[in-house]
């Protein structure tokens, strides 16, 4: 960041932006989680009004073909939401619904 190495960023393969759910697609693309699995993963969270960046840690369950539960850890957040085909988030609830 800002030309140096953050340590406490290594290992973060994914971003997370709250201002999107799309950033929730990068890992449900990349980790091959079978219905009732889940993965604890850190990721890079970009707070979009502060521009703060941190290590977060995440937890994602496929509950169902296309049902996802996100849990971040770090505050005990938790929701269920679905995608599309594509790991496209269709319906986040009380955050972002995907129209026609």
């Amino acid at each position: 960041m800002n030309g140096s190495h953050r340590t406490e960023l290594d290992g973060c393969y994914d971003i997370d932006l709250a201002c999107t759910p799309f950033t929730n697609t990068l890992p449900i693309r990349r980790l091959p989680l079978h219905e009732g699995d889940s993965a604890e993963l850190p990721v890079v969270y970009v707070d979009p009004e502060t521009l703060e960046v941190r290590p977060v840690t995440q937890r994602y369950t496929r509950t169902a073909g296309h049902t996802w539960r996100y849990e971040s850890v770090d505050t005990g957040y938790v929701t269920t939401f679905e995608v599309d085909e594509h790991g496209l988030v269709l319906d986040y609830p009380d955050e972002f619904r995907r129209v026609s």
